[in-house]
């Protein structure tokens, strides 16, 4: 039986925007009953720096708009998830690091946006932030599962690259497995820069060599997650796609901006950049059912048995969708985190 990983990348927009109840919280507790409802699993891949400078800002007295405390509701939402059954992993967009509110909102270091080139020292070198990461996580999660370990990664907007660093930080910190790589993808914008193009799309997961790219025998997975290339302007004509465009207008227009200001100034070629084909990662929560249907039919194709998929809580504005990919995959798959992964892989 084929193996789906549904992972949920639990986090506010990367350039700081957002609302913790409105876009993680109330989002989240949709996409847990729908997972109750069908017997499946998540992966959570919490992003821990945005969470440390919601909390320290939290401790000051800086209530940041909020009428609630965000980080007694992510804390709790977070150890009901793992009761349920799901796994918490660690997710990292380092343009927090240097995150400071200010006039009523968060600024972000678009410096640092990729955690393949973050080259900071000292508090918050690439080893510190993999330790208090995983710390960080173990101890909101331990209190209700003493054996809870923190072991796999995912890097902040599949920005991996370069990753001979990554792999000698993961395997000081205990990491095991990374699910950051998409076959196929590749991005040469202003903030995002990676070039998975030539890595096979057939390929289940593999242990990596001195890079995440590359096979070899070190004791770390590259478990990656499905794409396929489609024509751009199709991944926007889904009212669901609409819809969360328009939850933050600016994020989406700062996305897009940062996708084509290297080489498309020209307005003939930022519409034609619509009309171009882009490998797009398997999103459960923005995908429409038709879209559904074309990645069930070309995962099945290449006979894979293993299909990492991903979503965000701040796009997820319907459960229909969602609900009709777990119907039409109901008895034909299993629902797997990534612990349960690694531990029957690795830990038999």
């Amino acid at each position: 039986m084929r193996t789906l990983f549904l992972t949920l990348d639990y986090e506010l927009y990367g350039n700081g925007s957002g609302d913790v109840f409105h876009h993680i919280i109330e989002p989240t507790d949709r996409i847990l009953k729908i997972t109750e409802k069908y017997n499946a699993k998540l992966t959570i891949f919490f992003e821990v720096v945005e969470y440390w400078k919601l909390k320290e800002e939290w401790e000051k007295g800086n209530s940041m708009g909020y009428d609630k405390n965000p980080i007694e509701a992510m804390v709790q939402q977070l150890r009901y998830a793992h009761q349920c059954g799901h796994d918490i992993q660690l997710h990292l967009h380092p343009q927090w690091v240097d995150a400071y509110f200010r006039d009523g909102k968060w600024h972000i270091n678009p410096e640092d946006w990729r955690l393949g080139g973050y080259c900071k020292v000292g508090d918050y070198s690439l080893e510190c932030l993999f330790e208090k990461g995983k710390r960080t996580i173990e101890e909101i999660i331990r209190p209700i599962d003493s054996d809870f370990q923190c072991r796999a990664v995912r890097a902040g907007g599949y920005n991996i690259q370069p990753s001979f660093d990554i792999v000698k930080t993961m395997a000081a910190t205990g990491f095991v497995v990374d699910s950051s790589i998409y076959p196929g993808g590749k991005e040469s914008g202003s903030l995002s820069r990676y070039d998975y193009s030539n890595i096979a799309v057939e390929a289940d997961f593999w242990l990596v060599g001195e890079e995440l790219e590359c096979s070899g025998n070190a004791n770390i997975i590259e478990l990656p997650i499905v794409a396929f290339p489609i024509v751009r302007w199709k991944k926007y004509v889904s009212a669901g796609r609409i819809k969360s465009l328009l939850q933050n207008r600016k994020s989406a227009q700062e996305a897009f901006a940062a996708k084509t200001s290297a080489n498309k100034a020209r307005l003939f070629d930022k519409v034609n950049y619509f009309f171009q084909k882009e490998w797009q990662t398997w999103d459960y929560c923005l995908f429409s059912k038709s879209m559904h249907r074309a990645f069930l039919k070309n995962f099945e194709k290449l006979n894979r048995q293993y299909g990492v998929l991903v979503g965000h809580p701040k796009s997820f504005v319907s459960g229909q969708n969602f609900e009709y990919l777990l119907l039409q995959t109901q008895g034909k798959y299993r629902y797997q985190t990534i612990t349960e992964f690694y531990k029957e892989k690795y830990e038999k």
